[in-house]
């Protein structure tokens, strides 16, 4: 299986850093939606990153390959609970995770993709704050130490350090707010792991 993205996309690291997680072997495939648009579309109509491209078939959306390398891998319950409110807690963590990718993406691109004249900074600041909303959130939530998988990590670790992350290249005087301490450190702990460590986004 071959996975289509690169890491600077929140969405396409989550996706490699689970994958990476699970022991799921895949090769990649370098592509930035900017520059590759005619290439992604013959895998994504859409022209969005990741897709998982397997033999028979292409996966698309980071929600769809978490669900399918979930199931390759068994659906491992240190990973994500089966069930009941262990399984609530963690999704939760993972809905407002990835409402920061969303958030922060919109941010960017506001600048990155709009004309200086027309870009509306109220609006940027408005999606931005969010996005900071959220990861207090996720750092009140935070462990002391180890993850919120206990002594590895599991789905919500990988999409709050991505998260995370990823604010902190678009945006980093915003990441390194204080209230954000714990889940620095919780970015830190994760990034020395294989799993995660190869998936950093290196430009």
């Amino acid at each position: 299986m071959i996975l289509l993205g690169r890491d600077l996309s929140p969405f396409v690291r989550r996706s490699a850093t689970l994958l990476n997680l699970l022991g799921i072997s895949y090769e990649r495939k370098i592509v930035a939606t900017a520059q590759d648009t005619d290439l992604i579309r013959e895998y994504n109509p859409l022209g969005r990153v990741p897709a998982l491209i397997l033999a028979q078939d292409v996966i698309v959306d980071s929600h769809a390959i978490v669900d399918f390398a979930l199931e390759t891998a068994g659906y491992p319950e240190n990973v994500l609970p089966g069930s009941g409110e262990g399984r609530r807690a963690v999704l939760k963590l993972v809905a407002v995770a990835t409402g920061v990718m969303e958030k922060s993406v919109t941010g960017a691109y506001e600048r990155s993709q709009r004309p200086a004249e027309f870009v509306y900074e109220p609006y940027r600041t408005s999606v931005l704050k969010q996005a900071t909303t959220g990861l207090a959130f996720l750092a009140a939530s935070c462990p002391e130490s180890g993850y919120f998988g206990g002594a590895s990590p599991n789905l919500a670790d990988v999409n709050a350090v991505v998260a995370y992350d990823f604010l902190g290249i678009v945006s980093p005087e915003l990441s390194n707010a204080e209230n954000l301490i714990p889940l620095r450190g919780l970015s830190e702990r994760a990034n020395r792991v294989t799993a995660f460590a190869t998936t950093v986004w290196k430009p």
